[in-house]
């Protein structure tokens, strides 16, 4: 158990690291919303000019993170010989992680990175929670090895009367200390939870959370990581999309204020200058006429936006590109298309999916082996084999999938493995197609042994009669 000198040591480090880091998740959470990006122009240009650059913020980093989210769906765990789920499922529904799973998913595909911390709550129920990393802080020794952390500083904010103040708990093998980080002054609320100094204090008692897992204590917090680099940095699906964010902005601001300015003919009186009132006059004005024989009256062609348009369409592709979406996603302009078609516009995407499945199933079979080992459930605790079953969201003709569900149903094997083979349909879903199948299968049973004839027995002979008297006898006897 650490003393609060301790704590306060550990605390500081691991403060100090997310400072460190704060700033980059605040850019990279900035870009991904749209809220960043704006292209800089010079502090005496005029409201018109500033709105507009505003307005040029042509956001597609939001939709390069949904475009995986989406996909993105866990609905089962069970080993690949079993046909239901594995008991520790039960602990996922019963923390409603259908619609929770995307507050790890969509902040691991922004930052890098998420968390899931699993402890008891009230009646030593387990709880499975949803953290992203600014909310969550960890201290590995090996970050690229270690399955779990050595520390882990779980931060939220709550309110004390009409103050705010930070509170926390602090993570190691055996205990969870409660912890107050002081009060919260700044009222800007991007930096009042990254930039003031804290003060920890014990706040309570430390608590045994009791995770052991494959007979070792361990830290109740499993990471969900996006992707690595080469380097052995975590990084997620905004940062290294940045640049060309910027320079998409960018080119849309340059067209913008092209449509703006320059894309009717613009009239232009050499030799003359009047006032305001007279220059909207004589803007308004069908025909011009002048007593001064030296003023002349042109007109300048109107700018296109076409060149602007094209440019924007090639980064628009460069970027779908490197993030490994589909083009339909941030243009939409596929329309009636195959399914054979649209799948194949989808297979790099597909592709990079099947990496994120593998990275983040693994730590959601993490947190459901651990979750199970809390609940007492140490059968599924110690079942390495069981995985998450993801939802099938890749193109296909309906058609041909239930074709060829058809043609290995011919070919004998049972129709009730088939079932989750059909695209799109959930675990509760396919439990209860079984279900129905089996009763259909019984009831069809029963019909055809009542529908058939009764079987006619052939009279006895004379022999079998004889054998049966011959017995008779020989048992009296």
């Amino acid at each position: 158990m650490l003393d609060e000198n301790e704590i306060r040591a550990v605390i500081g480090k691991m403060w100090q690291l997310h400072l460190s880091e704060r700033g980059e998740l605040d850019r990279v959470g900035g870009y991904a919303r749209g809220q960043l990006g704006v292209p800089a122009v010079p502090e005496d240009t005029g409201d018109e000019v500033k709105d507009i650059a505003k307005l040029s913020v042509k956001n597609v980093l939001g939709v390069v993170v949904d475009s995986f989210a989406q996909n993105l769906s866990v609905t089962g765990y069970r080993t690949a010989a079993s046909a239901d789920n594995d008991p520790g499922w039960a602990l996922w529904q019963a923390n409603r992680m259908d619609a929770r799973q995307a507050l790890v998913h969509v902040p691991a595909l922004t930052y890098g990175a998420a968390y899931v911390t699993v402890t008891r709550g009230p009646g030593g129920r387990v709880r499975l929670r949803p953290r992203g990393p600014k909310d969550i802080l960890t201290a590995y020794v090996d970050p690229l090895a270690d399955e779990w952390p050595q520390f882990a500083l779980e931060i939220w904010r709550t309110q004390d009367g009409a103050k705010l103040r930070r509170k926390a708990n602090l993570y190691d093998e055996k205990f969870i200390y409660p912890l107050d980080l002081g009060e919260i002054t700044e009222h800007d609320p991007l930096h009042r939870s990254a930039t003031n100094p804290i003060t920890p204090t014990v706040d309570g008692d430390p608590v045994e959370h009791g995770a052991v897992l494959d007979g070792a204590p361990v830290v109740p917090v499993v990471r969900f990581v996006n992707a690595w680099t080469a380097d052995g940095q975590i990084v997620g699906e905004v940062a290294p999309l940045i640049r060309d964010q910027q320079t998409l902005n960018a080119v849309n601001f340059d067209r913008l204020i092209v449509s703006r300015f320059g894309a009717f003919p613009q009239k232009v009186i050499s030799g003359w200058s009047g006032s305001k009132d007279q220059v909207l006059a004589a803007s308004a004005r069908r025909v011009w006429t002048f007593e001064d024989a030296e003023v002349k009256a042109t007109t300048l062609a109107a700018g296109s936006t076409t060149d602007y348009n094209a440019i924007l369409e090639e980064i628009v592709q460069h970027i779908a590109l490197r993030a490994g979406i589909s083009l339909a996603n941030v243009t939409g302009k596929l329309v009636n298309v195959s399914a054979e078609a649209l799948a194949a516009a989808e297979a790099n995407q597909q592709r990079k999916l099947a990496a994120r499945r593998e990275s983040f199933g693994e730590s959601w079979e993490q947190v459901l082996r651990l979750a199970a080992a809390m609940d007492g459930d140490e059968a599924t605790a110690a079942d390495s084999g069981a995985e998450v079953v993801w939802r099938d969201t890749e193109a296909r003709a309906f058609a041909a999938v239930v074709d060829g569900i058809a043609k290995l149903a011919t070919a004998g094997i049972p129709l009730d493995q088939l079932v989750p083979l059909v695209p799109g349909l959930s675990q509760q879903q396919v439990q209860g197609i079984k279900v129905a199948m089996r009763a259909s299968a019984t009831t069809t049973l029963v019909d055809r042994l009542l529908a058939a004839p009764p079987a006619q027995i052939p009279p006895p002979s004379d022999r079998d009669v004889a054998e049966v008297l011959d017995g008779t006898l020989v048992g009296e006897d």
